[in-house]
């Protein structure tokens, strides 16, 4: 029988390798210490609200007379899940718009731009577009303007991402069989189902039942999977690192640099959620830059649909 957490991990690791593969105003909040980039917002009554991603401002951090480094420069994190709704990439595009230089992933030869309306290939990319009807979400590559003249491409192309994964040994099976073994192993240890509290029969009826609350249960299983990123950042990142999450970021921190070269002074990086934990240690010790403040966009509505109106008689 299938264990409905590989239902749950499988969708997780297709959204996680989304826009790697060829709304309201924001709310404010000064950034602490420890820096975050994905969060699930709930009520007074721990009713899930929303699916939150952040975008979180680098800056240097003052000298000891208390002046700011020079030259300025600000560089923001902006952290994405590769679904969402149509007002989150709305907005998205309308804060890229305020940048020198937005750097994106997008595992394709240098310079690539997805075009509006094209499709994702292969299995995983089949994957994530039935994602997008499954959970009544839009699929980055589609919602967001790539064509900006400010969009820079900063991640391998297939050629070295390839390669990348043959030095480290690595395929899309082995990775995800790490997740699936790294989710449950977090789950024994804090002594729970590695599925939640979602049996097989309910799973299988959601995934080829149909309507709008259908849709904010399955999203709601998700945020709760996709929220807990110690279990993607532990799989894919950590010391010995991942050709998914590691050597990419290093191939966009190659991209920055030459950015920063350019006189660039305001710069974004736009990649998917579980990239930053990586980019923001790497931002803090190898570019002496400090996070200030951060920004929350909501990603996914997960209220509860209104129920309609019954017609009057």
């Amino acid at each position: 029988m299938v264990n409905p957490s590989a239902l749950v991990w499988g969708a997780v690791f297709a959204l996680l390798a989304v826009s790697g593969l060829w709304a309201e105003e924001p709310a404010r909040a000064a950034a602490e210490e420890k820096a975050e980039f994905l969060r699930l917002s709930r009520d007074d009554q721990d009713r899930p609200l929303s699916l939150d991603t952040s975008i979180v401002e680098y800056g240097r951090p003052p000298d000891r007379q208390g002046v700011v480094g020079r030259p300025p420069l600000r560089v923001d994190l902006v952290a994405a899940v590769h679904l969402g709704s149509q007002s989150y990439y709305d907005t998205l595009d309308r804060l890229f718009a305020d940048y020198d230089a937005v750097l994106y992933e997008l595992v394709a030869p240098p310079n690539a731009r997805p075009k509006p309306g094209a499709k994702p290939a292969g299995a995983i990319g089949s994957a994530q577009q039935g994602l997008t009807q499954i959970l009544g979400l839009e699929f980055q590559l589609e919602a967001v303007d790539y064509a900006a003249a400010n969009f820079v491409h900063a991640d391998l192309s297939p050629k070295e991402f390839d390669a990348a994964m043959k030095k480290r040994g690595e395929s899309w099976w082995s990775m995800f069989m790490k997740l699936m073994r790294e989710g449950a192993a977090r789950a024994e240890r804090e002594g729970r189902q590695p599925g939640g509290d979602v049996g097989f029969g309910e799973m299988f009826g959601l995934l080829f039942g149909s309507g709008e609350a259908r849709q904010v249960k399955l999203r709601r299983i998700m945020a709760e999977q996709f929220t807990d990123m110690e279990v993607l950042t532990a799989t894919f990142g950590g010391e010995e690192g991942s050709t998914l999450i590691t050597d990419r970021n290093a191939a966009a921190l190659r991209v920055l640099r030459e950015q920063m070269a350019r006189g660039r002074k305001r710069i974004a990086i736009f990649y998917g959620a579980a990239h930053m934990d990586d980019f923001d240690r790497r931002l803090r010790a190898d570019f002496g830059l400090q996070p200030r403040e951060t920004v929350w966009l909501e990603a996914w509505d997960l209220r509860e649909p209104t129920p309609a109106a019954s017609p009057r008689r």
